[in-house]
């Protein structure tokens, strides 16, 4: 078997948005955020589920997020209120879902049955709706790969380190050592799929240094995006998980080694007094990939720098 494709979505950052709080509804649109998130779970009590239901089919509807990938965190199967959220929210407007407490293949296939149904009740193609499956427990880490597989409507892997951390009766650590496995699992599980590793967010919002260090951290150990609760961690986000100025420089060298070193039949490249194996050359590639797809997304959605 092959090496996956990557999905090629650019998810630096996902904006979590409170979906009954309609002054945050309306200002995500004008964020630099690559993707939206409404929340209808835990960021809503339960008297304003109705609420942010139909604020959040609104917005939607309106417009005004017509540049932006978006998605609702619905609640999960087992509370009993996904199908009101489904039926409330589920519009051609809508990107897709982040589904919570998913704790194996089996809940993703679930959730992709209903899915189905809402797409033809709709008159929606089939895979309209694009999943992120959020691992916030034991048993979810330990079946990210079987998650990732379970529907090729996941489109990305989310970490959310709280739930976890609760559940493990762990804490938070200097160097975010107690998050070190379940990210690394979230990556390579994603990474093997071919589709997006997401962060957990950064919850001290006032705090841009330490944003920035546990952002580059994670983005150390293979992740692509982070999820941001406030639009001031936005601007960090963005920058982190893209390529720095040194990366590109470097990959477009090597890039135009690799072609001239093919011209003379050698099989040997130093660029920078560096060995260029075919792996570095890969890797290379992918940085100008992602360039180019990012440079892609914020021409459409007007936040190019």
């Amino acid at each position: 078997m092959g090496e996956p494709n990557d999905t090629g979505q650019v998810m630096r950052s996902l904006l979590f948005v409170p979906g009954h709080i309609e002054k945050m509804v309306n200002k995500a649109p004008s964020t630099a955020t690559d993707c939206i998130v409404f929340d209808l779970e835990d960021a809503v009590p339960p008297r304003n589920k109705e609420e942010a239901r139909a604020c959040i089919r609104t917005a939607l509807e309106s417009g005004r997020y017509a540049a932006k990938t978006t998605f609702v965190r619905i609640n999960p199967i087992d509370s009993g209120l996904t199908l009101q959220d489904l039926d409330a929210v589920a519009c051609k407007e809508l990107d897709g879902f982040v589904y919570p407490m998913a704790f194996d293949g089996d809940d993703i296939k679930k959730f992709d049955a209903q899915l189905s149904l809402m797409e033809s009740h709709l008159e929606l193609p089939r895979g309209h709706f694009s999943i992120v499956a959020l691992i916030e427990t034991a048993a979810a880490v330990l079946n990210t790969q079987e998650i990732a597989c379970a529907s090729s409507r996941v489109v990305g892997l989310m970490f959310g380190c709280e739930d976890y951390l609760a559940g493990m009766d762990a804490r938070h650590t200097d160097l975010d050592i107690s998050l070190h496995h379940p990210r690394m699992m979230v990556a390579l599980a994603a990474r093997a799929a071919g589709v997006a590793a997401i962060d957990t967010p950064f919850v001290q919002v006032h705090d841009t240094e330490g944003l920035e260090a546990f952002a580059k951290r994670a983005r150390n150990l293979g992740m692509g995006g982070m999820v941001v609760l406030s639009p001031k961690q936005v601007a960090v986000a963005n920058e982190i998980y893209s390529p720095t100025a040194e990366e590109i420089t470097f990959a477009n060298d090597v890039a135009a080694a690799a072609v001239e070193a093919e011209k003379q039949g050698m099989g040997v490249v130093i660029v920078d007094g560096k060995f260029i194996s075919p792996p570095t050359l890969k890797a290379a590639m992918r940085v100008l990939d992602r360039h180019r797809a990012i440079g892609e997304l914020e021409k459409r959605s007007g936040d190019g720098k």
